[in-house]
């Protein structure tokens, strides 16, 4: 065994080992490339009910492990006989897109991290609440000027990004969350009020930690559920 085959080795042994940090640092470096929505795209349910697989491509001359982010799905698993897509960090820091079609080496599946779960299927409606609450905002110099000032300090971006659902009972909530306590990862605390900017234009404190529910929404689609 070569010393290359012996790295290539001991670095898919610590894949195995850590697969969910191994996983987590490559779905950093996807999110951050400025290519990833594109392959959100064209293949949505990537991360929700299609999990994240991690598989290793062996070859004579290279090898590369990474993440399928695109290809053919048969509701069950990527098709890896034929073509598909690899995200890696294999050759360059900020990671890179290999297209892999006839292989001439061996393909393996190293594991599976299962996504967020299956789109919400009132999406586009969504879709459209937050991009109201958004318009909203952006009308209301007092709101934008409060947000301004509190962003430099914090480092937050140049508008409100984080749109959640608060379920009291039979009442529900969605909002962009304008105002609030943040947690020690500098995350929205949701054991204390938060202020929400509701899609008509009204803004309204709230208990989180009342709540029976508290989602955050991306997009329409499942962040993290929070309670």
């Amino acid at each position: 065994m070569t010393s290359s085959d012996k790295d290539r080795v001991a670095y898919e042994l610590s894949l195995l080992t850590n697969l969910g940090e191994e996983v987590d640092t490559l779905l950093e470096a996807f999110f951050r490339h400025p290519d990833a929505p594109r392959y959100l795209a064209r293949t949505p349910r990537l991360g929700n009910d299609i999990p994240w697989v991690l598989v290793a491509c062996d070859g004579d001359v290279s090898n590369a492990t990474g993440l399928v982010v695109a290809g053919t799905w048969d509701g069950k698993g990527w098709d890896l006989d034929g073509g598909f897509t690899l995200f890696t960090c294999g050759g360059e820091a900020r990671g890179e897109f290999l297209e892999v079609a006839g292989w001439a080496g061996r393909i393996r599946r190293l594991g599976t991290v299962p996504g967020a779960g299956p789109l919400r299927p009132d999406l586009i409606a969504l879709q459209g609440e937050l991009a109201e609450a958004t318009f909203h905002w952006a009308r209301r110099a007092g709101l934008v000027r409060e947000w301004a000032a509190g962003a430099s300090v914090r480092g937050d971006g140049s508008f409100p990004q984080t749109f959640v659902e608060m379920r009291f009972g039979p009442d529900c909530y969605r909002g962009l969350v304008i105002a609030g306590d943040r947690d020690r990862n500098d995350r929205w605390d949701y054991d204390g009020v938060v202020t929400l900017l509701l899609p008509g234009g009204a803004t309204v404190d709230l208990d989180a930690a009342q709540a029976d529910m508290v989602e955050e929404l991306v997009d329409g689609g499942h962040a993290d559920l929070s309670r």
